[in-house]
């Protein structure tokens, strides 16, 4: 069954992968908004990424060999080089007249940022595509790399992820723990929210009381937590004048039923090598959690229910459909996009 066309946005960059993953002569076939793409690396080290189908008889590249810089197809043999553009064609007799060179698979934009691979999913497949703009800003100096990634895939679709991720009343019961918070201890919370380029953010402040999970970080400690389509949520913890802990969860639709999971995590306290395999033990448990959760949820939506969102806690889910419908129309027209949201006083009890 085709997907949903109005559940993907388009024109957007979505993470890929971690880097580790992508090695110097291999060739990777991942699925992206039920696009087939194949990623490699060329001769300088540089991620490229092509439409995974050759364009002979639509066979996968990814099936095929990648060697000097040359994909070549396991059908025919067809090569391309690392842009795309066919260079060879063994079946064809020397004196053919024919300009292979015409022979293109499309180019995705694509690009290595602190350790991680982005590609940029247009909504035509045009050629010599550049987006109009770099991939998300990773809050990470350029020179810096994450020191955890963790990947999963979640059982749901991109809109019920992004659902999860930015809920805050799953939190309590989804997340339970003796170290970080109970549903015995709930309290009320008041947050102050502004638009963003394209999603909003709650406005720094300092963490909840009654998160176990904080308590460690002394020294002035404050938040601040952003989302942003296509399901980029990044929370940025200050410590003190000196120190920075960034956790940031990435959402990638693989198809309409399946979207990838990545956190991936950056902390320059010293604490932290002390702290370090608890602390991956930690954010395993925390993807665990959520993960088994949508796996019931998943079997409940097999039933088709209705569904609703209700009041302040559910605002969040509300402008993320919102701001989703006026980019996709945005994109449409071929205007700017105008955040729908405004600041505003959201409350809740955790």
């Amino acid at each position: 069954m085709a997907a949903d066309a109005s559940l993907f946005l388009k024109n957007l960059w979505y993470l890929a992968f971690h880097s580790s993953s992508l090695k110097p002569g291999k060739l990777i076939g991942k699925e992206m908004l039920s696009e087939k793409i194949v990623f490699g690396r060329d001769e300088h080290g540089k991620p490229f990424a092509l439409r995974d189908n050759c364009p002979h008889r639509g066979v996968p590249l990814s099936g095929g060999w990648f060697k000097d810089n040359t994909i070549q197809c396991c059908y025919h043999g067809w090569q391309f080089d690392t842009k795309g553009t066919c260079k060879g064609i063994p079946a064809l007799p020397t004196d053919n007249t024919i300009d292979i060179s015409k022979i293109k698979v499309f180019q995705y934009p694509c690009e290595e940022v602190n350790g991680t691979i982005w590609v940029y999913i247009p909504e035509k497949k045009l050629p010599d595509l550049v987006p109009n703009e770099p991939p998300p800003n990773l809050l990470l100096a350029r020179d810096k790399k994450f020191l955890q990634v963790e990947t999963v895939t979640m059982p749901a679709d991109i809109d019920q992820s992004v659902i999860g991720l930015i809920d805050p009343s799953h939190v309590t019961f989804v997340h339970q723990s003796w170290y970080w918070r109970s549903s015995k201890k709930l309290k009320i919370k008041e947050k102050k929210f502004e638009p963003t380029a394209r999603g909003f953010k709650m406005v720094r402040h300092t963490p909840s009381s009654n998160s176990k999970g904080y308590s460690v970080l002394k020294g002035g400690t404050s938040t601040e937590i952003t989302f942003e389509i296509p399901g980029i949520r990044t929370e940025h913890i200050l410590v003190g004048e000196k120190h920075e802990v960034i956790s940031i969860t990435l959402l990638t639709p693989i198809n309409e039923n399946q979207t990838e999971l990545t956190h991936i995590f950056y902390s320059s306290l010293p604490l932290t090598k002390w702290l370090w395999w608890p602390l991956k033990r930690l954010g395993k448990q925390f993807i665990g959690q959520d993960l088994g959760v949508f796996h019931k949820l998943s079997e409940g939506l097999k039933s088709k229910p209705t569904l609703m969102l209700l009041g302040e806690p559910d605002m969040q889910a509300r402008w993320y459909y919102e701001i989703k419908r006026v980019y996709a129309l945005s994109q449409q027209n071929n205007v700017p996009f105008q955040n729908p949201v405004k600041p505003q006083t959201l409350h809740w009890v955790t």
